[in-house]
């Protein structure tokens, strides 16, 4: 295990698998006690409990597994009081629940809009209403949500989960700009397309009649799809990395955004984030309100 200057204690959420997975364990690594959340440990996800516990025991980590639904207000106020009640303190909350809805979005009835809204954008927004009144009271803390470039370029196909990363993205600079006289950062990890589990878990809509009539389209897409996405595959863990180094950096010297992705993406995404940083001053300044907007970091880069 690393030794770090100050550990942080962290609530990861979506910590079955994937980049919270992988996220929860590398900062258990470095020594920082981490709250692993998961939906039904005892149950649906007892086997992932079960490695995590077995991965803190053989390496003498502070990781624990907190149950935790991300649609669930009452869920997210126990879990928050779990890690309160157990560590006295809560210093980053890492939002990374998440799914997919592929597929046409006129397939998509707005009952299963909802649902792919509901983890993805409103889970974040449950989480971190439960802990804010906390990380206001003790004067910091920071909200880590994991977006993605489809938040900035939706591609056909994946526009619910687009529009839901893209929500999740408005939500993060609206926090950034609102908590900042508190103290607590907000700020957004946009990720490229990488090797994880989330297809497995894919929701395809159920109006089959109206996806099949994209059939063509939609095969070639996901063909050309994967085909590039094997050429190209980066390494998840570098998104956990990235959220480690967030976690690790001083208070009030984050970036709003930090962009993990292939270097012609992230320079282009970047340049996207530049444009809106612009843009924000622009039109806050128009209307007045310049005075009550935080000034973003950087965009940082990995």
């Amino acid at each position: 295990m690393n030794d770090v200057t100050e550990t942080r204690t962290v609530l990861v959420t979506g910590a079955s698998s994937g980049f919270g997975r992988m996220t929860a364990e590398a900062l258990a690594r470095r020594g920082h006690q981490v709250f692993a959340a998961l939906r039904d440990p005892a149950g649906r996800n007892a086997g992932a409990a079960a490695e995590l516990a077995a991965f803190a025991s053989a390496r003498s980590a502070d990781l624990r597994v907190v149950e935790l639904d991300v649609t669930d207000q009452e869920s997210a106020d126990r879990a928050v009081g779990v890690v309160l009640e157990v560590a006295g303190r809560l210093d980053v909350v890492v939002n990374n629940a998440g799914s997919i809805f592929p597929g046409p979005v006129e397939a998509f009835s707005a009952d299963e809009a909802q649902r792919q809204l509901d983890v993805n954008m409103l889970g974040a927004l449950r989480v971190n209403r439960a802990a804010l009144p906390h990380l206001r009271e003790q004067g910091h803390g920071v909200l880590v949500q994991i977006g993605s470039v489809s938040g900035r370029v939706t591609l056909p196909f994946s526009g619910l989960y687009a529009a839901s990363k893209a929500a999740l993205g408005s939500l993060t600079e609206a926090w950034h700009h609102e908590l900042a006289p508190f103290g607590v950062e907000s700020v957004v990890v946009e990720a490229a397309s990488y090797p994880t589990s989330i297809g497995t878990n894919a929701t395809p809509p159920a109006d089959l009649a109206r996806m099949g009539a994209y059939g063509d389209t939609m095969t070639g897409f996901v063909t050309e799809l994967t085909r590039r996405t094997a050429e190209t595959a980066g390494d998840p863990r570098e998104v956990a990395d990235a959220v480690v180094a967030l976690v690790e950096m001083p208070d009030g010297t984050r970036p709003l955004r930090t962009v993990v992705a292939p270097e012609d993406q992230r320079h282009a995404v970047r340049a996207a984030g530049r444009a809106v940083d612009e843009a924000a001053r622009v039109v806050s300044s128009g209307m007045g309100v310049a005075a009550f907007m935080s000034a973003a970091t950087p965009s940082a880069v990995r």
